[in-house]
């Protein structure tokens, strides 16, 4: 099959109007075919149930064998790429840490103090009029706030973290990215020591106690290596996706004030608004799967060896689906694919959500009259992982 929209690559071009490409790209060809991912042809996968049933297929589609490839190489043994019984270990342990019941909790403590910390922040400096950019302002530096401490790291060491996980995150400069994952264990190899001899109650001392029962029915930790993946891979991927995703979030609901009354009415409504964003503009696009036993989908054959992009944003939008799909609707409180399917369902799906209920609650909250600048929309660009480039506002 020939790659379809030869012009765009769908890694790393910019992408504004990608749902309607990816529209129009399954009305003309099909739920499967093949496109330009970093200069070479890679299937995608993209309708709802098509990508529901390659999430689901370890046998022929691999995620392991797809990111070993790719973040493995930056980020070290992730659980991405596990399977079997690592796998289940090391899923076992950190959902222990990551359970939905400490995210609520959290949400009412660390994830609100936070906030609150930025969103007055910002409305002092807003106070004799100007404008800022919400996402250098509030979502990256929140999102990066709440992770370091919930690791028990200091305030005064954040940026250069967070030099090293913009390194991590690019890994096509392959040289620089493996110099952040350098610099960032070698920072936590004395913590960890540290931790062991005096833990507290952050994440990372309860990772280095926490054991499980394995297969043979012993108790069973994880490896200094397994927690520094963990680690070097919650940096970057867990607060690009979530800095986006709250980008998004506000300026969705700022654009629209009968959606601001709507989340401020209830927490239930915080929730369904967060799961439809989640929906309507999931922070990555598509997820990589390795093909390692043939398969034939929607009439075409998939060879072993072959990469495989799935269509998270094109399932999403899948109109045979979701009734009007590009319509943001809270109360269709949708069975989304942002957080995947299967054995590899994304582990920090409860903290994602609670954090973005509570950033937004906390910021609408301390400043009721935030509005979007007229002058300045809002464009949600790039291909894989999406979001603003800016939200400017004001305080009226």
């Amino acid at each position: 099959m020939d790659v379809v929209y030869p012009e765009l690559d769908f890694a790393i071009s910019d992408l504004e109007n990608l749902h309607e490409v990816l529209q129009t790209m399954r009305e003309q060809h099909g739920p499967v075919v093949k496109v330009n991912f970093v200069g070479k042809p890679v299937w995608l996968i993209n309708s709802y149930q098509t990508v529901l049933q390659a999430l689901s297929d370890e046998e022929h589609l691999s995620c392991p064998e797809a990111y070993k490839r790719s973040i493995g190489k930056t980020m070290g043994t992730v659980m991405a790429t596990m399977k079997g019984k690592q796998h289940r270990l090391n899923r076992a342990v950190v959902s222990a840490v990551f359970f939905p019941k400490r995210m609520r909790e959290l949400a009412e403590t660390v994830f609100a103090d936070e906030a609150r910390k930025r969103a007055e922040a910002i409305r002092q400096q807003l106070k004799a009029g100007g404008q800022i950019d919400l996402m250098q302002s509030y979502t990256k530096p929140l999102t990066f706030n709440i992770i370091t401490r919930l690791l028990g790291l200091p305030v005064e060491d954040q940026h250069k973290m967070m030099h090293w996980a913009d390194l991590i995150m690019a890994s096509w400069d392959m040289e620089n990215a493996l110099k952040g994952r350098e610099a960032l264990t070698a920072y936590l190899q004395p913590v960890f020591e540290h931790r062991r001899k005096n833990p507290g109650d952050d994440f990372l001392s309860m990772l280095l106690a926490a054991t499980v029962k394995n297969d043979e029915g012993e108790e069973e930790g994880l490896s200094d290596e397994e927690i520094f993946s963990f680690v070097r891979n919650l940096f970057p991927a867990g607060i690009d996706t979530s800095t986006k995703s709250l980008g998004s979030l506000l300026a969705v609901v700022l654009a629209d004030q009968s959606l601001r009354d709507y989340v401020m009415a209830s927490q239930e409504n915080r929730e369904k608004t967060v799961n439809e964003l989640l929906r309507w503009q999931p922070p990555l696009s598509m997820v990589p799967r390795r093909c390692v036993k043939e398969i034939v989908m929607a009439g075409h054959t998939i060879k072993p060896g072959e990469a495989v992009m799935l269509g998270i944003s094109g399932g999403n939008s899948d109109p045979d689906e979701f009734a009007n799909p590009r319509d943001f609707n809270p109360e269709r409180q949708a069975k989304i694919l942002s957080f995947g399917h299967g054995e590899h369902y994304c582990i920090g799906t409860h903290m994602a959500r609670r954090v973005l209920e509570t950033a937004m609650q906390v910021l609408l909250e301390t400043m009721p009259a935030i509005a979007l600048l007229e002058d300045k929309p809002v464009a949600f660009v790039h291909g894989v992982l999406r979001g603003p480039r800016a939200v400017w506002v004001k305080n009226e």
